[in-house]
């Protein structure tokens, strides 16, 4: 035989996921013990101002088994003066362990808590960011893990992923952080906690969730026997139940307010095969996907939603992409029993989720003023120069303006 061997490939599970535990009324069945095991005598439960007006944190601070000191503070994006500010409340209460209350900023403020602690660190800014190029570099641990404990309540799912990320506000830029080795995660995904959460950031953060899986699937070089068969499983059920996961389908029950906890449970279970730490065999033909980029950078310069962003994004991503993924987009609309010809295979299948569940599908739908298009835009090349050229760029927001 003749040529070139290929490359190997190196497959290391992601560091510092210690233990999952999934399944309605987790929390009050097993949140003590586990901080029981986790030794932790003085908790910081960390959350923003919504989960903390609910029956999420009730619960939650039933369950722990001790006194816990409540931060109230996480805000939308990650503010790093929110993450600061936790830590000094941590250190003056002299706290052993983190629990962390709500979606992915909540998570990110208890993550970047952690690390601050432990690295014995005053301030976000006196960390060294990492690339987003290279997300899951390995740094040598900076102090002993802090326990975290993240209960979390969308479907963003921050907590599966070793770095956190915080926003500045005077840059209006947000950037990744690594957990350094400080941060020993517990996951709960307890589906009786987040039929809690409204429409509207459930049903985004199942696109984001929607758009990291179909990024990953697409993005492969070719069939991958670990990721294809999680990933294909994983969009059927996340597009199957999110319609059915609504608090609107439920309006003619006592419980009209709240969603069915059984199908947001089958959700986490979706999610989370969606962030499975598992081998791939082939470098990714694409080293950076549009929707990824643009939902950070509107997120950073305009404050807008993650998810949101991405219900705005991901058709446009899909459309981007096209040439360098039609096989796999059209491999992926087979499993998934959508129509799979066109140049933009997933295209139609997608429109009629994002139409059913009624979510935004322009720029001006997440209030992004014309005027702030081009600073969003050189954001998204900074973050992933791979993508090509402003002008490349600008005809996606411009698309993504009128879609």
């Amino acid at each position: 035989m003749t040529g070139e061997r290929p490359q190997p490939s190196v497959f290391r599970p992601w560091p510092g996921l210690r233990t999952v535990v999934s399944g309605e009324g987790c929390v009050s069945a097993r949140l003590a013990a586990e901080i029981e095991a986790l030794r932790i005598e003085r908790p910081l439960v960390v959350c923003g101002a919504n989960v903390a007006r609910s029956a999420v944190l009730e619960t939650v601070l039933a369950s722990i088994g001790r006194p816990a000191v409540l931060f109230a503070g996480s805000r939308p994006h990650t503010p790093a003066e929110a993450v600061d500010a936790g830590a000094a409340l941590a250190r003056e209460k002299r706290i052993d362990g983190v629990v962390a209350v709500g979606g992915s900023a909540a998570v990110d403020c208890g993550k970047g808590v952690a690390v601050l602690l432990a690295s014995g660190t005053k301030r976000v800014a006196q960390l060294a960011p990492l690339s987003f190029q290279n997300l899951f570099e390995r740094r040598a641990p900076s102090g002993s893990p802090i326990p975290l404990v993240a209960i979390t309540t969308t479907l963003s799912f921050a907590e599966f992923l070793p770095f956190w990320g915080a926003r500045n506000a005077e840059t209006r830029r947000k950037r990744p952080y690594p957990d350094l080795g400080c941060v020993e995660r517990t996951i709960f995904l307890d589906g009786a906690l987040a039929a809690e959460t409204p429409d509207a950031p459930w049903l985004e953060t199942g696109v984001k969730a929607l758009d990291d899986a179909i990024s990953a699937y697409c993005r492969a070089s070719g069939p991958e026997p670990f990721l294809d068969p999680w990933l294909e499983q994983a969009i059927a059920l996340l597009i199957r139940d999110l319609p059915r996961s609504r608090a609107v389908e439920r309006m003619n029950t006592p419980a009209a307010s709240r969603a069915d906890p059984s199908v947001r449970q089958a959700l986490l279970t979706a999610c989370w095969m969606t962030k499975l730490a598992l081998p791939s065999l082939s470098p990714p033909r694409l080293s950076a996907w549009l929707s990824t980029a643009v939902r950070h950078s509107l997120g950073a310069v305009c404050e807008a939603r993650h998810g949101a962003a991405s219900c705005v994004a991901l058709p446009e991503a899909l459309r981007f992409h096209a040439e360098a993924t039609r096989d796999r987009q059209q491999k992926l609309a087979r499993a998934l029993g959508w129509n799979a010809q066109g140049e933009v295979p997933l295209a139609d299948g997608l429109a009629s989720l994002l139409d059913e569940l009624a979510l935004p599908r322009t720029l001006a739908d997440l209030g992004i003023a014309s005027e702030a298009v081009e600073e969003v835009a050189r954001a998204v090349l900074e973050e992933a120069p791979s993508l090509g050229g402003e002008r490349a760029i600008r005809e996606a927001f411009e698309r993504m303006r009128r879609a």
